[in-house]
């Protein structure tokens, strides 16, 4: 297949892509393009050759972007017919190879996530930490731009967005608005969250906590008026507040434990994907209500007692993921 012959092919992808409303795109030499709709991976007839596949970093990327290529691996943004796209290429065996994901065509509501009221309600503070918890593809980024944008309608406040890379391009209503990108805007996460207490915030996103200085430096932020919103790689609100202290060294867990509970004002979420009767899928959320009984385990580490804590509290807004789950499945929503 000649090279014009695979770009049309590629393009043609794309376009289903968006048609489809599917989410995600995987690419390499000598494989069938694969497309997952629906959270299932179907295989497409179209095997990209090598040199395609870097003929596409050439097109997708910037100069420096192809530059932090040659070294491994990059994450990116991209827009094509006016679709944003968040994409990682990365080298294998086989030669060039690219996750590509399609980002949602407007930034969603908090009604039409299906959102919890605990969660709706967890940016209303004006200081401490909430955590949006959930695996890859979870939908965190979209339910976090749905949060972030209510608040863009809603309140005057300084929001700034540290995002590897930026995703949700923010429209400003009511709020002012300071996206940064990492490799563009600021080189690393703890770095750019201790800048950005210099920097006047009302609420502070960090795109990703994955190593204790960004930790550190967020619960410092959490800890002094900011209201600081992250994401974390969990699969449970006690898998999250273990990984939390996970990330420091034995002889300090006991002040982390302390400072993450004092830091804790609204709770720690959960979210799923699952998949939706008639098509598509749909978030069923894990939620911890940051209550005074919760922030005590927190602070002693008695992580084993906060499921039951979790489905004793459903007055406080609580509910477990299998409990979330029960909830969509009574309503008629799942497949």
């Amino acid at each position: 297949m000649r090279s014009m012959d695979e770009m049309e092919v590629w393009q043609a992808l794309l376009r289903n892509m968006t048609v489809w409303n599917a989410s995600d795109l995987h690419a390499a030499p000598c494989q069938h393009v694969q497309i997952r709709r629906d959270g299932n991976l179907m295989a497409e007839n179209f095997v990209p050759s090598g040199a395609f596949m870097e003929q596409c970093a050439e097109c997708m990327l910037s100069a420096e972007q192809r530059a932090l290529l040659r070294a491994g691996d990059v994450d990116f943004a991209w827009v094509w017919e006016k679709r944003r796209f968040r994409g990682n290429f990365y080298r294998t065996h086989e030669g060039l190879s690219l996750a590509l994901r399609l980002l949602p065509e407007r930034i969603m509501t908090p009604d039409e996530i299906g959102m919890p009221s605990a969660l709706r309600t967890s940016l209303d503070a004006h200081d401490g930490l909430v955590l949006l918890c959930g695996a890859t593809g979870a939908g965190k980024t979209t339910t976090l731009a749905a949060l972030i944008d209510a608040v863009n309608h809603v309140r005057s406040a300084h929001i700034i967005t540290l995002e590897d890379p930026v995703e949700y391009i923010f429209a400003p209503d009511r709020s002012f608005f300071s996206q940064r990108e990492l490799g563009h805007d600021f080189a690393s996460f703890p770095n750019a969250v201790r800048s950005a207490l210099r920097e006047d915030p009302d609420l502070l996103l960090v795109g990703e906590i994955r190593d204790r200085a960004t930790m550190e430096a967020a619960l410092l932020a959490a800890t002094t008026g900011i209201l600081v919103v992250g994401t974390l790689h969990a699969s449970s609100a006690a898998q999250a507040a273990r990984r939390v202290e996970s990330l420091f060294p034995a002889d300090v867990r006991d002040a982390v434990r302390a400072q993450f509970a004092d830091a804790m004002q609204r709770g720690i979420f959960v979210q799923r994907l699952l998949p939706r009767r008639g098509g598509g899928r749909v978030a069923a959320f894990e939620v911890l209500s940051a209550t005074p009984a919760v922030r005590n385990i927190l602070r002693q580490g008695r992580y084993e007692q906060l499921t039951a804590l979790m489905m004793s509290g459903s007055a406080q807004g609580m509910q477990t993921m299998e409990a979330a789950e029960e909830l969509l499945r009574r309503r008629g929503i799942l497949a």
